[in-house]
């Protein structure tokens, strides 16, 4: 585990995102095209009831059609888009975990270092003294 892993959870939550910010601007851009045609819709509607025209009522339908397409396409860019946010986030939580157990697995490292005794050093404990202590009221 090295700045190697955080930094490639880093590019894939940046690469999500921008997935994400493109699927967003798809799916808006669908959105809109889907309320001109339901404007159109309104007008060929408006167009059939002042002319009671069998043409108008085909065309409104064959509009709506459309429509539901179009939607249907916004629908699944927006799909995208969700799962670009969660695709990022998931990469920055994962590259925040890589880079704490990188710091975790450096003071291990450096912990390990300070117990270790040199050659040059004496040891940390000397050996107790077993000389009996002769108590004032414990001889016999």
């Amino acid at each position: 585990m090295g700045t190697r892993s955080v930094t490639v959870a880093l590019c894939i939550s940046l690469l999500s995102a921008g997935a994400a910010g493109y699927c967003y601007t798809r799916a808006d851009a669908l959105q809109v095209q889907g309320q001109w045609l339901m404007e159109r819709g309104t007008a060929q509607a408006e167009d059939y009831a002042n002319r009671l025209d069998g043409t108008a009522a085909d065309a409104q339908l064959k509009t709506f059609a459309e429509r539901r397409t179009v939607l249907q396409r916004a629908h699944q860019w927006q799909r995208g888009t969700m799962l670009g946010v969660l695709a990022a986030v998931l990469a920055a939580v994962s590259a925040y975990m890589l880079f704490l157990l990188k710091r975790l697995d450096d003071q291990l490292v450096d912990a390990m270092g300070e117990l270790r005794p040199s050659s040059s050093s004496p040891p940390a404990h000397s050996a107790p003294d077993h000389t009996p202590a002769l108590a004032s009221g414990a001889q016999r």
